[in-house]
């Protein structure tokens, strides 16, 4: 598994994996990570989980991973870590390891993935997570104001009612059960803790929708009564 340490990418073993999550109660995943922004003010925030941040670009990451390699006395954090991967490829020592997975405000294949219901993106998803995790997924449906990227005038306009109507039985079929989705206020979005996030904040209110959900392998009933997305 490829990770950037300080701002170095190197290659990590599932046993080593295995001993940095040791000695913590939980692992969190922040999938589609961006700068890593989020993951390391989670991690310092939640002391007792050991938070995971995957991003394909292993440059995006290179400045929060450098301040987690850090002293403790100067910011650095030994419960997060900055892994590079795509949702489409995501790595093996990871697989079945998270109790809970954010998806704040994605771009790129992984928003088009959990737009369209893509198996192969909504498949990686549930493939990071532990039978009943929990899903947050914030999705910036500003993408469709005027002017629209042309990148994305493919894509269907992104409400609550479609992803009722059009994705709740497709995550279904992966495992993934939708528990809510609704619109997110500006409040809401402003706290979010990502960069992007905080970027909306300071233009006029931003619609974002948030999708709630847990995720089961096999039908299993299984999940963590601390965890609540809605």
């Amino acid at each position: 598994m490829i990770i950037v340490r300080g701002k170095r990418a190197s290659e990590i073993s599932a046993a080593q994996l295995a001993e940095m999550i040791a000695a913590y109660a939980h692992v969190t995943i922040d999938l589609g990570a961006g700068d890593g922004a989020f993951a390391y003010r989670y991690a310092k925030a939640h002391d007792d989980r050991f938070v995971v941040a995957i991003d394909p670009v292993a440059e995006n990451l290179a400045e929060y991973a450098a301040r987690a390699a850090r002293k403790p006395a100067r910011g650095g954090l030994a419960n997060v870590l900055y892994v590079v991967a795509s949702v489409e490829h995501p790595p093996p020592e990871l697989r079945n390891v998270a109790i809970e997975i954010f998806v704040t405000l994605p771009w790129g294949s992984l928003m088009r993935g959990i737009i369209l219901a893509d198996e192969r993106v909504l498949e990686g998803i549930e493939s990071l997570a532990r039978d009943g995790a929990g899903l947050r997924i914030v999705l910036n449906t500003r993408i469709f104001d005027d002017p629209v990227p042309i990148d994305v005038r493919d894509l269907p306009e992104v409400t609550p009612e479609y992803v009722r109507a059009s994705l709740a039985d497709a995550y279904a079929r992966v495992g993934i059960t939708i528990t809510n989705t609704r619109w997110m206020n500006a409040e809401e979005v402003a706290t979010l803790g990502t960069t992007w996030a905080k970027r909306l904040s300071h233009r006029s209110p931003p619609r974002s929708v948030l999708i709630a959900a847990r995720v089961a392998h096999d039908g299993a009933s299984a999940s963590f009564g601390n965890i609540d997305f809605d």
